[in-house]
């Protein structure tokens, strides 16, 4: 018989580790299975004074901060279902803190309202928190509250940017027009305050992570980490078009199918309005991985009209940089590729330059036709 006493910190720790339900992969989102689940009491070798810390193993993968997982699990308390990074798992995990986000403030203000039951408080205090949360932050000076939207959303904020956003949570928690956004909430942390998602529904908070927007240009939408890099920013772009708008306006326009689709040059432009007045639909073209120098890239061809793929270089001298270091030749490579790959989406690839220009249009309408 085993008598072995587990001692109360561990039995949590234990607990939090059983909560754990779901694991999904942050760049896909498709679901890891879980085989096994440990615990173990280790030395870690960055820490300075060298003492044991506890680790998580999933299927015999030791997880750290940059591990690239999404977390769910199921409260301690309210047993309502969660999602969290590698580093806040850790953190529960070496804290012993068992419950979610929403729970650790209620039993914060349940101190400072200890007649009331904790269901009172569940039912009744979170906007009860949220306004005395703002009568404290007034209280505060004002370089105090200048510098603390110097990196949070206002409401203002948040509400320009609401048109883009799709959902927190990479994608869990999608009902946009049901969620409040609390821009001042008193947090149990070295912070005072944060920001919060206030879901009237269900009568519940989140965290705003990994929100999944819109870009402004293409219309891709994609997974960030936050809000908060927006805050300053005139146009949403995924980072895509905010790479190549370093170097060139991105310009969204769109095709006779009403269609966002994106420019950069005058000629890009030119295309555009000639494939209208031939009513031909033209679309964004896909982008394509390819290797250069043993570092992976990617080539966003321009366009594509139904079974062909275009790109458009005016004289631009980066394109003749391109090619005196061999990336061009690369970019082709991939592109030749990528067509013998997918020989039932696309069967042919068309360079205009400002010199072929009536020649490669005169070739695309024959080879359409």
């Amino acid at each position: 018989m085993n008598n072995e006493i587990i001692v109360p910190e561990e039995m949590v720790r234990k607990n939090i580790l059983e909560s754990i339900i779901e694991i999904k992969n942050k760049d896909d989102n498709k679901s890891i299975p879980i085989d096994t689940k440990k615990l173990a009491f280790e030395t870690s070798k960055f820490s300075s004074v060298k003492n044991n810390i506890w680790h998580i193993y999933i299927n015999g993968i030791k997880i750290v901060k940059k591990t690239n997982f999404i977390f769910y699990y199921k409260c301690s308390n309210c047993q309502n279902i969660n999602s969290c990074g590698s580093t806040q798992i850790l953190r529960k995990i070496r804290q012993c803190k068992g419950q979610c986000f929403q729970c650790n403030n209620i039993n914060l203000n349940s101190k400072k309202h200890p007649i009331k039951t904790k269901d009172e408080i569940m039912q009744t205090t979170l906007k009860e928190i949220y306004e005395n949360s703002k009568k404290e932050f007034e209280n505060y000076p004002e370089q105090y509250k200048n510098s603390y939207f110097l990196s949070h959303l206002s409401e203002n904020d948040y509400n320009r940017l609401k048109p883009n956003i799709i959902s927190f949570c990479n994608g869990n928690m999608n009902d946009i027009e049901n969620y409040d956004y609390w821009p001042i909430y008193k947090v149990n942390n070295q912070m005072k305050f944060s920001y919060i998602i206030y879901d009237k529904k269900t009568n519940t908070i989140f965290k705003a992570h990994q929100p999944i927007i819109k870009c402004d240009n293409c219309e891709k939408e994609w997974r960030c980490k936050s809000l908060e890099g927006f805050k300053n920013c005139y146009k949403i772009l995924c980072p895509e078009c905010k790479l190549c708008n370093r170097t060139f306006k991105i310009r969204p326009i769109k095709n006779i199918n009403n269609e966002i689709i994106t420019y950069q040059s005058k000629l890009e432009l030119k295309f555009i309005n000639w494939c209208a007045s031939n009513l031909l639909i033209v679309k964004n073209g896909p982008s394509i991985e390819y290797i250069f120098n043993n570092k992976k890239h990617k080539y966003r061809v321009d366009f594509q009209i139904k079974n062909i793929l275009i790109e458009i270089k005016d004289f631009h001298i980066w394109h003749k940089n391109q090619v005196d270091n061999g990336i061009w030749d690369e970019k082709l490579n991939a592109v030749n590729q990528y067509i013998n790959n997918n020989e039932n989406e696309f069967k042919k690839y068309f360079f205009i330059t400002p010199n072929n220009w009536k020649q490669m249009i005169k070739e695309i309408l024959t080879f359409i036709n």
